[in-house]
C-alpha cells in the first residue's frame, strides 16, 4: 500500500504547487510578412494604453525605451535591405527608439538577448539609426508594429500606439534577386513556368523586351493551350510594335480562354482586339 499511498501524495503535492496559466497584460505577437522576395519577422510584446497618458509620461520623451514590453522586440530581415535609404544587413536586429514630441530615434541594435534594455548601452552595436518623424493618428489601443504599403519592393515599417505613429521606408532587393535567378536560367531546359514567369518580369519591368519575346515564344511552345500565356505574349509583340503578332497571340488567347470558359480572359481579349480594330 505504500507505494499508492505516497503516489497519492505526489499527485496532491503537484496539484496543489501546479501554477495557474497567466493572460499577459502585454501579450506577445509574431509578424511574418513577405516583401517582393524577401521576408521579415518581427517579434515583440503589446502593452495597451488602459486609461494611462503614453507618451512625455509613461514611455518619456528623450530617453530610450525598449519599443514595447517584457522582452527586447526583434526584427529579422532575411536579405540586405535599405532603410531610410541607409544599408542595412540581413540578420535580427533589437529595435529600440527614443521618442521625442516631433521625431524619433530608431536603433537597430546587434546585440539581442538582453530581457528589455541592455545593461549598458553600446555604440558599436548600433548597426544603424534613422530618424521618424512623428504623426497623429486615431486612438490605437494596442502598441502595434506592422508593415504598410507593401510592393513588390518596398514597405513602411510602421510603430503605433496611442495617438502617435511613425513611419520608416524600406526598400527591398526584389529586382536583383530575380535578374540573378533568371541569369542562372538555361532557356533551352527552362519549364514553361519558368519561361513565363521571366517573360512577364522583363515586361512589367521595362527590360530587355526581345528577351521576353523570346521566352514566351518558347513557353507557349512547351504550353500550347494556356490562354495566359498567349495573352501575355500578345502584349510583348504590342509593346515591341508588332501588331499582326500580337493579333494572332490574342485570338489565340480569346479562342483558348472560350474553350476553358474563363470569362474574365474572354473580356479581356476582347477589349484588346477592339483597341486595335481587330474584333
Amino acid at each position: 500500500m505504500k507505494p499508492i499511498f505516497y503516489l497519492s501524495l505526489l499527485l496532491i503535492s503537484f496539484t496543489i504547487h501546479a501554477q495557474l496559466p497567466r493572460p499577459q497584460l502585454s501579450p506577445k505577437a509574431k509578424l511574418v510578412q513577405t516583401v517582393g522576395l524577401s521576408e521579415v519577422t518581427i517579434e515583440y510584446s503589446r502593452p495597451a494604453v488602459r486609461n494611462r497618458n503614453i507618451f512625455g509620461d509613461l514611455v518619456p520623451y528623450d530617453v530610450l525605451w525598449r519599443t514595447g514590453a517584457n522582452q527586447n522586440t526583434l526584427i529579422t530581415f532575411s536579405d540586405d535591405v535599405t532603410v531610410s535609404g541607409k544599408s542595412l544587413s540581413k540578420g535580427t536586429y533589437a529595435l529600440y527608439t527614443i521618442p521625442k514630441q516631433d521625431v524619433w530615434m530608431v536603433y537597430f541594435y546587434n546585440e539581442t538577448n538582453n530581457w528589455g534594455m541592455p545593461s549598458n548601452w553600446d555604440e558599436d552595436q548600433v548597426s544603424l539609426a534613422v530618424r521618424a518623424k512623428v504623426q497623429t493618428i486615431a486612438h490605437a489601443e494596442s502598441f502595434s508594429i506592422s508593415l504598410e504599403n507593401i510592393s513588390l519592393d518596398s514597405a513602411d515599417l510602421q510603430l503605433a500606439w496611442e495617438q502617435v505613429a511613425i513611419q520608416i521606408p524600406m526598400t527591398f532587393p526584389t529586382n536583383e534577386i530575380m535578374t540573378s535567378h533568371i541569369s542562372k536560367m538555361n532557356p533551352d531546359s527552362a519549364s514553361a513556368n519558368d519561361l513565363y514567369t521571366a517573360a512577364v518580369y522583363y515586361f512589367n519591368n521595362d527590360m530587355d523586351l526581345q528577351k521576353a519575346k523570346t521566352w514566351i515564344t518558347k513557353a507557349v511552345e512547351l504550353k500550347t493551350d494556356a490562354f495566359w500565356f498567349f495573352r501575355q505574349k500578345s502584349l510583348i509583340h504590342e509593346a515591341l510594335g508588332e501588331l499582326d503578332m500580337a493579333i494572332g497571340a490574342a485570338k489565340t488567347s480569346l479562342q483558348l480562354a472560350r474553350s476553358s470558359g474563363n470569362q474574365q480572359y474572354i473580356d479581356l481579349n476582347k477589349k484588346q482586339l477592339a483597341k486595335w480594330g481587330a474584333e
